[in-house]
């Protein structure tokens, strides 16, 4: 290992600097105390960085920022904010949940995406509302299910409903309306029980 040139410099008015040099590695390291900040930087041919601590804060500036430990607790007691200028992972190997005591918000500028290799349950105790342009719902293996204790369906300008095997039923009274021209047509149409037409 190369010898080390290390020097320690004191001003009434600069404060403490304790400097650590390796020319051979061509890196340097240097705690500087001032009375207003505690500085630390390392630097090396191609990399620099700084920690700084003030009375009311602490700024870390390096490339890659790495913390190893069983338990980690951060805690505010006002706004905070995480930003990424790129991509932001969030993973757990076990069960995650995200809360918030008061309004939860997420919004994508572009496509945004929700899946589960298991079930996916959205439940509100008030209402819920679906909204796009366009809006598909599919069942792929089984049953498409809607269930309330009342049901209506409408089209602004059109309704329909095709299968190869279509029933409507009602456990009561059953009412078929149109204010304008009413079709009823089959290859064969059967009418059951007392028919009363007019």
């Amino acid at each position: 290992m190369a010898k080390l040139v290390c020097t320690i410099e004191m001003d009434k008015t600069n404060g403490i600097t304790v400097k650590v040099e390796d020319p051979q590695g061509q890196i340097t390291q240097v705690m500087t105390m001032d009375s207003q900040s505690i500085t630390i930087k390392m630097q090396n041919q191609s990399n620099t960085s700084t920690i700084v601590q003030k009375a009311d804060s602490i700024t870390v500036t390096v490339q890659d920022f790495t913390v190893n430990a069983d338990t980690i607790t951060l805690t505010s007691t006002k706004d905070s904010k995480w930003t990424s200028q790129q991509k932001l992972t969030l993973e757990s190997t076990q069960d995650m949940t995200l809360t918030s005591s008061a309004k939860l918000t997420q919004s994508a500028t572009q496509d945004a995406k929700l899946s589960s290799t298991a079930n996916v349950n959205v439940e509100a105790t008030s209402n819920i509302t679906l909204k796009g342009m366009q809006a598909t719902l599919q069942a792929t293996a089984g049953e498409a299910k809607v269930d309330g204790v009342m049901l209506k369906l409408n089209g602004q300008a059109q309704a329909e409903m095709a299968a190869p095997l279509a029933t409507v039923s009602a456990q009561g009274k059953l009412s078929l309306e149109s204010t304008g021209l009413a079709d009823l047509k089959g290859t064969m149409t059967n009418v059951g029980g007392i028919v009363k037409l007019g």
